[in-house]
């Protein structure tokens, strides 16, 4: 019931207050959050709780439009600063319902399954998408960046992808093909693009011509 209550846009603030200073309340894992998130919650008890909180707790803290913004804040660097300690399936989990400045943290995780889980979040941008592609390591995750039908589409993640030597050979090709005239030509002739596909991008603009 309580969980109840405190999840309703209609909790009270002195309830907020009251159950803050109570020990019983304090000790209730499933309250603890609840009560960092409201509005009302006093920020010497949200300050002291936020480093008990799991890393999906703190998520959902630095997510909630009610929490107050010194607590979100606080909240977003105390989940930055676990990032290292999280398994690889905490942080593509992560990912999907990052913000904003956990999401331009994660850039630095160039796994496969992270990179999925982050093209789908409101807060990836393009130019995310090509620093993402730039420094990945992993064809997998380049080819899904590129595959992607928003970031797929964008022209400056298509150009950064092509000059990658992560991507697979075949995908390469792919982007060759469905490039306009013009950029091929441009790409083709271009020092930037991979020695492997500078042959396959010349025969394609000459088959056009």
């Amino acid at each position: 019931a309580l969980v109840r209550c405190l999840r309703s846009p209609a909790c009270p603030r002195d309830l907020v207050e009251r159950l803050t200073g109570c020990h019983w309340a304090r000790s209730l894992r499933r309250v603890v959050p609840l009560l960092v998130r409201h509005p009302g919650c006093p920020q010497s008890f949200a300050m002291d709780a936020l480093p008990r909180l799991g890393w999906h707790d703190l998520l959902l803290v630095v997510r909630d439009p009610r929490t107050h913004p010194v607590v979100r804040r606080q909240g977003e660097k105390r989940l930055l600063d676990r990032l290292k300690q999280l398994t690889d399936g905490e942080r593509t989990a992560l990912a999907r319902h990052a913000t904003r400045g956990i999401v331009a943290a994660l850039l630095a995780d160039d796994s496969p399954a992270c990179v999925q889980a982050r093209l789908d979040n409101a807060h990836f941008t393009e130019p995310d998408a090509v620093r993402l592609v730039a420094a990945n390591r992993h064809g997998e995750g380049v080819a899904a960046v590129v595959r992607h039908p928003r970031w797929g589409a964008a022209r400056a993640v298509v150009d950064a992808a092509l000059r990658s030597p992560a991507l697979p050979f075949g995908v390469a090709l792919g982007l060759l093909a469905a490039l306009p005239r013009a950029r091929l030509a441009a790409l083709a002739g271009s020092s930037e693009l991979p020695a492997l596909l500078r042959e396959p991008a010349m025969r394609l603009f000459e088959r056009r011509q």
